[in-house]
C-alpha cells in the first residue's frame, strides 16, 4: 500500500504494525513498512539488522506522523551503557500480547546521530516517541530499548513522555573491560569513536585531565568509553530523580528472572508477573544475541575467569590508569537500590 507523504491517514498510523523503520532527519521524513509481531522476536536489533523482508519503505512526513493521538499508556524506556545485558532484559520483558519490546529501533539511532552531528531535531524526538509507544494489542504496553548511541537524546524522549519511567542499566568498569575483551577486533576498533561520542554528549571532557583524553592503549580507551557513558547515565539519574531507577548488570546477572519481574512492575507494564517470570526463565537460558545458543550464569562466570586469567596484566594496567585519570572526576557513585524495593 502506497501512502502519499502529505496525506498518511491517521487510521493507518494508529496501527503499530505500520512501523517507522527509518528516519531522514534533515528532510523530516519517516520510512514506514508493515511488520508482524514475530519480527520483534526474531530480530536481535531493529536497526539495519532487522530480521524482516521489506520490499520498500513508504515515506511519511513528520507532520503527518505526528498528528496521531498520544497512546493512553506511556512507554517504558530502557537506557543503557554498552555490553551490560540490556538485550537480555528486553527479551525477558517481551511478552505478547500483554507487552512488546522494541530493541534498538533505527529511528532512535538516526536521532542520536543527528544530535551528535549538531543538526536540529525540533519535535522529531517527541513524534518518534509517540510512534514507538503505540500498543500492539488493546491495552498492551511497549518497552523501548534505545541504543547506547541515543543516550544523547534520552532527555528529549523522557520530556516528550512525562508519564513514562526509565531503567538505566550499566555495569562496573571490570565487567565492561572483560566484555570488550570477548568482542571481535572490529568491535574494538569502534571504541575511540564511541568514547568520543559519549564525551561530546556529556560534560565529562571538561572535568578530565589532559592525560585522560590520550589513553595509552586500547583497554584504557575502553575505560574512557565506560567513564563517558557512565557519566551520561549519572546525569540522567540526577535530572529525572524518581522517574528513573539505576540497575547494575551484576544484579541482573545474579537473578535475571526476579529482576525482570521487578523491572516490569516498576515500568507499570501490563503482563502478569507469572508470564514475565516464565518468559525470563526461558530467555535466561539462552544467549540473548544468538538465541539458538544455550547460555547460563555459570558459563558467563567461567568465560569471565578465563578472560581475567589470560589478560591479568592488561586489566590491571587499565584499572590503574582509570583510577588515576578517570575515577576521581566522575560523579558520585550511582544510587542503586535493589529492584525488589523499587516503588
Amino acid at each position: 500500500m502506497s501512502i502519499p507523504p502529505d496525506s498518511a491517514p491517521s487510521s493507518v498510523l494508529d496501527d503499530p504494525h505500520w512501523f517507522p523503520i527509518d528516519l531522514h532527519v534533515p528532510e523530516r521524513r519517516f520510512g514506514f513498512a508493515r511488520l508482524d509481531v514475530d519480527a520483534l522476536e526474531r530480530s536481535t536489533f531493529m536497526d539495519t539488522r532487522l530480521d524482516a523482508k521489506l520490499a520498500s519503505l513508504e515515506p511519511v512526513d513528520a507532520d503527518s506522523a505526528g498528528a496521531i493521538a498520544p497512546p493512553s499508556r506511556a512507554p517504558a524506556w530502557l537506557f543503557h551503557t554498552s555490553f551490560c545485558g540490556s538485550t537480555l532484559l528486553a527479551r525477558a520483558l517481551h511478552v505478547p500480547p500483554h507487552q512488546v519490546a522494541l530493541k534498538e529501533p533505527l529511528v532512535l539511532r538516526r536521532l542520536g546521530d543527528a544530535r551528535h552531528a549538531g543538526w536540529t531535531t525540533n519535535d522529531l524526538p517527541a513524534i518518534t516517541a509517540r510512534l514507538l509507544s503505540r500498543p500492539w494489542n488493546e491495552g498492551g504496553g511497549v518497552l523501548v530499548k534505545a541504543t547506547h548511541a541515543a543516550l544523547n537524546i534520552a532527555d528529549d524522549l523522557l520530556d516528550a513522555t512525562p508519564a513514562s519511567r526509565a531503567v538505566l542499566l550499566t555495569s562496573s568498569l571490570d565487567d565492561f573491560l572483560v566484555s570488550n575483551l570477548k568482542k571481535p577486533a572490529e568491535t574494538l576498533a569502534k571504541v575511540p569513536e564511541l568514547a568520543e561520542r559519549a564525551l561530546r554528549a556529556s560534560t565529562l571532557h571538561a572535568r578530565l585531565p589532559a592525560q585522560a583524553l590520550q589513553p595509552p592503549d586500547m583497554l584504557s580507551a575502553v575505560a574512557l568509553q565506560w567513564a563517558a557513558q557512565r557519566d551520561l547515565i549519572a546525569g540522567i539519574a540526577a535530572r529525572y530523580g524518581e522517574r528513573v531507577r539505576v540497575l547494575d548488570f551484576a544484579t541482573l546477572a545474579e537473578d535475571p528472572v526476579e529482576v525482570s519481574v521487578a523491572c516490569s512492575r516498576w515500568w507499570r507494564l501490563p503482563a502478569p508477573a507469572d508470564a514475565v517470570r516464565a518468559r525470563a526463565v526461558d530467555v535466561s537460558r539462552r544467549n540473548a544475541k544468538a538465541v539458538a545458543v544455550e547460555y547460563s550464569a555459570d558459563r558467563r562466570a567461567q568465560e569471565a575467569r578465563l578472560v581475567h586469567d589470560h589478560h591479568r596484566d592488561d586489566l590491571a594496567r587499565a584499572h590503574a590508569w582509570a583510577a588515576r585519570h578517570l575515577l576521581p572526576v566522575l560523579h558520585d557513585a550511582l544510587a542503586m537500590t535493589p529492584p525488589k524495593e523499587w516503588t
